[in-house]
């Protein structure tokens, strides 16, 4: 497999160790059809030089995980995972192998991932930012050094949507001293903490599912499916029946928004950013109770890089109580929560 010098690719500004994440990879004969009978996008559309987000649900439709998937050989799939929940969902979709030639990766050999920012490089400065996100490419960690035909030692930057306060961004995923080699060479690079990555998630919209929030929302909840993690028409897997009912059966009651908490609301806190997660969302007009949760929660940053006191979220709940206004965090007298603005249209599956 041909591998890139991340240079010809990408000029990195800005980088941050992202130890929150993890990976690992599906391989074998039957590699294509077990995944495709389990997760909630469609394998086939993950082609070679591609990625995509895709799911893990409850037989309830409830999503467990959710995953950036890629192919990385002839017959071999790689999935980028939150790191708490590696060791739970790999269990768990083991449990449905049976006869399947398919292998996994071994806890030995998950991935180290890096996050990365700044502007397309070489042949692809020219490129339309929206026809490099989405792209997957293998990249050398060392000059002329090649990757094995299924991808295992190989390095990945997976270019991700487009910050819009930070900037263009891929995450750097492969084994720790292959990344450590490639991270030697971001003297010049100004590193952030991995705060700094998940506001870049919240501002563009895609949310996690960790282990605070797993086993609670159906994938349209998060606003999955418009950030292309999940596919109609790929057949079943897991949930799948529920899912679809709640695409095309009445209407949606639920969705993941951004809201922030201003800086001068962050005192009343009561516990620590990292922790917000899966926290009670109320609304004043209806406080009988919570009307929905926290999906993700990370400071604020500015162009330059640095934290600013407002605390950027994520936040799921009901379309009603949105509308409504007048939310606040962990209970009625908690923080008030501002709207914000997501970089997609909830009214596409509406």
């Amino acid at each position: 497999m041909d591998t890139y010098p991340l240079p010809s690719l990408l000029t990195t500004k800005r980088w941050a160790h992202l130890p929150s994440f993890t990976g690992f990879t599906v391989a074998g004969l039957d590699a294509r059809a077990f995944l495709q009978g389990q997760l909630t996008n469609d394998i086939e559309s993950v082609n070679a030089g591609r990625h995509q987000r895709t799911g893990f649900c409850s037989p309830k439709g409830r999503l467990l995980t959710t995953m950036l998937q890629w192919r990385s050989g002839e017959a071999s799939w790689a999935h980028l995972i939150p790191e708490e929940s590696l060791e739970r969902i790999t269990k768990r979709l083991k449990m449905f192998v049976l006869r399947s030639k398919v292998s996994f990766s071994s806890a030995e050999a998950s991935y180290c991932v890096i996050g990365l920012w700044g502007e397309a490089a070489g042949e692809l400065a020219n490129v339309a930012p929206s026809e490099f996100e989405g792209r997957a490419y293998p990249i050398a960690a060392t000059s002329g050094a090649t990757a094995e035909e299924d991808g295992t030692n190989a390095c990945w930057l997976l270019m991700d949507t487009t910050c819009p306060v930070l900037g263009q961004r891929g995450w750097l995923v492969g084994p720790e001293d292959a990344i450590n080699q490639l991270v030697a060479g971001f003297s010049a690079a100004q590193e952030l903490p991995e705060s700094a990555w998940s506001f870049s998630e919240i501002e563009s919209g895609k949310a996690w599912v960790w282990e605070k929030t797993q086993d609670i929302f159906v994938p349209q909840m998060v606003n999955f499916e418009l950030i292309q993690g999940v596919s109609f028409t790929k057949g079943c897997y897991p949930g799948q029946e529920v899912v679809a009912r709640s695409q095309y059966l009445g209407k949606l009651k639920r969705r993941t928004y951004r809201a922030d908490i201003a800086a001068a609301e962050v005192q009343q806190l009561s516990v620590p950013v990292s922790d917000l997660p899966g926290q009670d969302v109320w609304s004043k007009a209806n406080p009988a109770e919570p009307c929905g949760r926290v999906v993700a929660a990370a400071p604020s940053f500015n162009a330059q890089g640095a934290a600013r006191p407002p605390i950027a979220l994520l936040i799921e709940l009901t379309i009603e109580a949105w509308e409504g206004g007048a939310l606040t965090l962990g209970s009625l007298d908690g923080p008030s929560l501002q709207a914000g603005q997501l970089p997609y249209s909830l009214a596409v599956a509406a």
